[in-house]
């Protein structure tokens, strides 16, 4: 899409019945309907309502090791839920988190090629790396496998997914009734892969997706995760800054990578994660917040914090500050948000307790309370300033906390004309102003 420059805007889901950790208690959130296919389709509904680019749907392989009596820890698997929405929507993108280190390139490429079909190419996949060793478990590893190995399996993984994407060219189908030629075989092509991970000779037995190759998408805040953003993906969701000048020198750095990978800037969506608390009135906003503030127990927020920095902290008491906690370098998990709790700890003085707080209700992203022009404000401001492309919205809870942001914020957002009122587009690529991926020549042997 080429004219006036847009925010994108994604819309978060996980089965917590929402981003905050409490949001299950909430008197509104519809707790019972967690497996429900009418939550998720209502909630896709609402988002398409609200013009946004895309429903992203999280996933993780396993329990958390933390409290698991006291949080909705029900994880249907992603690609699953993306195929039955691609039934009951038309125009918003889907996509799904699926992990590379515990699948395989071929069945990977088939389940999202077959996606982006059944859907008219709104199909995207948020390529992840499994970080916790508790989900190593249930794939028979007493630990989970070293972080760099990590990546280099995905980049490897990855590169053999487009080349079967590529394996057959745009026009193959022929559909000639008269003469009986279904497809030109001359243009399907095995990939002939091998390499330190994977051997794969392809082709794939799909045709090449609507899209090309459905939108990859990166979810990292570590070093060597923004490097395979900036050479694979076409949508980044990160931890936001604690500043719009941290955020836009994220933002810079990510875009010079990407030049660097020769792509043009523009074919990387920068969009961090926002917590809106949203109503009416400013008034209104806060005190729904000080309700979910009220319904977390001290003892889960706690015990999360103590997963992601990798140190049990219930053995202090929670008005101590942090004890030393080992280097960034040492740690085998989620190398981002790690850096950024402990960095944010010693920055504002904070207790355990006060620390666990904070994580509770944003879980390391950008937080903001009040009414529509408010939260408007806070997006326009990161987005104008060269911050973000757009934002991955984390709703408090489910389904209203998507509805407050279609009624108070959407409005705002579209009368400053920095968002769409109508979709571009007919694909997820469109949507989002990128470029049709042409086959590589590489695969045409």
């Amino acid at each position: 899409m080429v004219g006036k420059r847009q925010i994108r805007l994604g819309a978060f889901f996980q089965t917590f019945l929402g981003h905050h950790l409490a949001a299950w208690r909430y008197p509104a959130t519809k707790t019972e309907e967690v497996t429900s296919l009418s939550l998720y389709r209502e909630i896709a509904e609402m988002a398409e309502k609200g013009k946004f680019d895309l429903l992203f749907l999280a996933d993780v392989l396993a329990h958390s090791e933390e409290d698991i009596a006291y949080t909705p820890q029900i994880r249907l698997e992603a690609t699953a839920v993306m195929a039955t929405l691609a039934a009951v929507t038309k125009n918003i993108g889907l996509v799904a988190t699926l992990t590379t280190t515990f699948n395989h390139p071929f069945n990977v490429a088939r389940k999202f090629a077959t996606i982006d079909h059944m859907s008219g190419g709104r199909a995207g996949w948020n390529v992840v790396t499994t970080a916790h060793d508790h989900e190593a478990a249930n794939f028979g590893l007493a630990q989970q496998i070293e972080h760099h190995l990590r990546y280099e399996q995905c980049e490897e993984f990855v590169e053999i997914t487009k080349a079967l994407w590529d394996s057959w060219e745009d026009d193959t189908l022929v559909l000639n009734r008269e003469t009986g030629l279904f497809l030109n075989a001359n243009k399907i092509h095995p990939i002939h892969y091998e390499g330190r991970f994977y051997k794969v000779r392809g082709p794939i037995n799909i045709p090449r997706p609507p899209q090309g190759h459905p939108v990859i998408v990166a979810a990292s805040a570590s070093d060597r995760g923004r490097d395979f953003a900036a050479q694979h993906a076409e949508v980044l969701f990160t931890i936001a800054s604690s500043t719009v000048q941290a955020g836009k020198a994220l933002y810079d750095d990510m875009k010079q990578r990407v030049a660097s990978n020769g792509r043009h800037p523009d074919q990387l969506k920068i969009m961090p994660g926002i917590v809106p608390f949203v109503a009416q009135t400013q008034k209104e906003a806060e005190e729904k917040f000080e309700h979910f503030q009220e319904l977390i127990l001290p003892e889960l927020g706690i015990g999360w914090l103590s997963q992601y920095l990798h140190h049990d902290l219930s053995q202090y008491s929670p008005d101590e500050y942090l004890p030393q906690l080992q280097h960034v370098e040492q740690v085998n998990g989620e190398k981002g948000r790690f850096q950024l709790l402990a960095e944010l700890s010693h920055k504002e003085n904070l207790t355990i307790k006060q620390l666990a707080r904070y994580f509770v209700s944003t879980q390391g992203h950008l937080f903001v309370v009040g009414s529509g022009d408010v939260v408007a404000d806070k997006l326009s401001e990161w987005f104008i300033n060269g911050a973000a492309d757009g934002f991955n919205v984390k709703f408090p809870y489910f389904p209203g906390g998507v509805q407050d942001f279609v009624d108070y914020v959407t409005p705002e957002l579209q009368n400053r004309g920095l968002f769409r009122t109508e979709y571009e587009g007919k694909t997820l690529r469109e949507n989002l102003g990128l470029h049709f991926p042409k086959v590589s020549q590489s695969t045409i042997i």
